[in-house]
């Protein structure tokens, strides 16, 4: 076989096929799978995307990017099995959750343990961006710009933490604080509050959007809608965090940056540590 050809083959190898065969733990959410030691990766088919570290690809990119493979060892260790009779877990549609009659578990889990203000939650909620679904999590609500629903960012509230975006393009979930001369761009919805509690009496004037993520698309469709604002970047201090800002940086150059300080890994932690206390 030709050296295009095995890696042709090697590029469409079902990656799912190939990560239960190897021993990976892999949990179906909806039509993808995710990988059990990571909730912000998923993967479909012959395709995966790391929402934390901003990186998509095909089987061959996954293995360069999650096992260090060179492009070579891909090739080889995708061509080299044959995978045809491994039982990938059929897909089973299940009725979607629906909003459940009161936010107990939400106010709960959002203010007791997140440490955030019963007042923004209720004003969350009034205004239709965050509800409780019938499993009991909270549903931050994503909008277009004119404020049309089209998806969520879905956050659970039991001691097994998750999150799902249930729409992941150019929009996000996000308060708009005045009439904004600053974006601030956010890991998560939580984040996005923590931060906005900490600086309430400063931010003003700000539009602060949730990523859902590390997701590049979120700051460059906003900064092509509008370039004439300040794009600042409030992700996490971690290596995925500092990361993203390098390659955004050098996509978009005048983006600006503002983090937790640095004993702190993201906004949450920090307001439930120190940033409380300047409430």
């Amino acid at each position: 076989m030709k050296n295009q050809e095995l890696i042709k083959q090697a590029r469409q190898t079902n990656l799912v096929a190939y990560l239960i065969d190897k021993g990976e733990s892999l949990k179906r959410v909806g039509k993808n799978f995710m990988l059990e030691s990571h909730d912000s990766l998923y993967i479909k088919d012959n395709m995966f995307i790391w929402y934390s570290r901003n990186t998509k690809g095909n089987s061959i990119d996954f293995l360069m990017c999650y096992y260090n493979f060179t492009f070579q060892q891909a090739v080889e260790e995708l061509t080299s099995k044959s995978l045809e009779d491994i039982q990938i877990p059929p897909y089973e549609p299940s009725e979607p959750p629906v909003r459940a009659d009161n936010e107990k578990r939400v106010l709960g889990y959002l203010c007791k343990k997140r440490c955030l203000e019963s007042g923004i939650i209720f004003s969350l909620i009034k205004q239709g961006k965050l509800y409780q679904d019938t499993n009991g999590n909270c549903n931050f609500v994503i909008t277009d710009w004119e404020e049309q629903p089209i998806g969520k960012e879905i956050v659970g509230t039991s001691d097994t933490r998750f999150k799902l975006i249930s729409t992941h393009s150019g929009y996000g979930f996000h308060t708009i604080y005045g009439d904004p001369s600053d974006i601030l761009y956010f890991e998560s919805a939580i984040d996005l509050l923590s931060c906005y509690q900490i600086y309430k009496d400063k931010f003003t004037h700000h539009l602060f959007v949730s990523m859902g993520g590390l997701n590049s698309s979120v700051v460059h469709e906003l900064h092509r809608l509008k370039p004439n604002l300040k794009h600042w970047l409030c992700v996490d201090n971690d290596l995925a965090g500092t990361n993203f800002i390098a390659t955004m940086k050098q996509e978009i150059e005048e983006l600006h940056i503002f983090q937790p300080p640095k004993n702190y890994k993201d906004w949450n932690e920090y307001l439930c540590g120190a940033g409380k206390k300047q409430n």
